[in-house]
């Protein structure tokens, strides 16, 4: 079975590159002479009539972030639509904004036949401890996709659904194996810890189960691991450093600073979107540089997460550099500056 994470990174660099292509007209119309509050709003606007789905689904995003509810209707919309990358724009967009109200459309969505919306509308529901979510996540622990079931058993943790949680420990696919423990050790069980590190096969270690088990111990604060994670500084690939940057930060440890500022030079598109996805969770005065550069990145994921982490840290310092990334060649850059300026005032 193919990877959800791979496919959805696939689907958004066709996106990236179609979007790029569009023409600016009305970005040159818009960019003479008005200011730039009002250009911000313009972008927004006309944002949520674009032809592009994708891009009304992040112009809804921003609206709701710089305070207009009517953002909600369109994404509601979306969902609704016919194309599968917009159903899932659409719901990755909620859980950004971190909606966790009861939704019977969402709910429908736990049973759509596409695996990449299927997948993200159980991801949002792992936000929710609504009881009208239990049964389907209850559905989810049995799926035939492994992603479900892991977003299923993290949703049963609002629950304190011990007993369903640790059938997840039985799982084949370690992945959730690493989840459900994660689970019940935020849940307060004390071997959740042992369970994690031993999956982690020292003779053959594979990267995705590493990593997910680094960020679980993190999350737990395991400060036992400390040590061995620092050791995956040397001579492994990036994702894996990134990770063990992560964790220890997770651990209020900054020894992996300096790698996720170096991760951001690199010339694969992937582990520089991976450095800034973990920077914008950690307001350290050492990434507000990096990441002024990064919001030019001509990646556009890099570029959208940079500026969604300093709007965060440095919301007034940066209002110049917003103010000029609204007039960037691609849409959803814009949008993003946009937003970031809007909340900036």
């Amino acid at each position: 079975m193919v990877d959800i994470d791979y496919k959805l990174n696939i689907i958004n660099c066709m996106r990236c590159e179609t979007l790029s292509k569009m023409p600016v007209l009305f970005l040159m119309i818009i960019s003479c002479g008005v200011p730039p509050k009002e250009r911000a709003l313009t972008i927004l606007r006309e944002g949520i009539k674009d032809k592009s789905e994708i891009v009304q689904v992040n112009a809804a995003k921003a609206l709701i972030e710089v305070g207009d509810k009517e953002g909600y209707e369109v994404i509601y919309k979306i969902l609704k639509s016919e194309s599968k990358d917009a159903r899932v724009a659409a719901l990755v967009a909620l859980y950004s904004l971190k909606e966790n109200q009861f939704s019977p459309l969402i709910l429908k969505l736990t049973g759509d036949s596409d695996p990449l919306v299927k997948a993200e509308a159980y991801h949002l529901i792992t936000l929710s401890n609504d009881t009208a979510y239990y049964q389907v996540l209850l559905q989810g622990i049995n799926d035939r996709i492994a992603r479900i079931r892991r977003y299923s058993y993290q949703g049963l943790g609002n629950f304190r659904d011990i007993k369903n949680i640790v059938g997840g420990l039985r799982d084949p696919d370690p992945l959730v194996r690493i989840i459900a423990a994660k689970t019940l050790g935020l849940l307060g069980n004390k071997e959740a810890k042992n369970f994690i590190k031993n999956e982690m096969d020292y003779k053959n270690p594979n990267i995705e189960i590493w990593s997910q088990a680094l960020l679980a111990l993190g999350e737990l604060k395991d400060t036992s691991a400390i040590p061995y994670i620092k050791e995956l500084f040397t001579d492994t690939p990036y994702e894996l450093r990134i990770a063990a940057a992560e964790a220890l930060l997770l651990l209020n440890d900054k020894t992996g600073v300096e790698v996720l500022i170096s991760a951001l030079q690199s010339p694969d598109p992937f582990v520089r979107t991976r450095a800034v996805e973990t920077i914008e969770k950690f307001p350290l005065p050492d990434f507000y540089e990096p990441l002024k550069e990064a919001c030019r990145d001509e990646y556009i994921n890099v570029s959208i997460s940079a500026i969604n982490a300093l709007v965060k840290y440095q919301k007034k310092e940066n209002l110049k550099l917003f103010a000029e990334l609204l007039s960037a060649s691609n849409p959803l850059v814009r949008i993003a500056a946009a937003s970031a300026y809007l909340r900036s005032l």
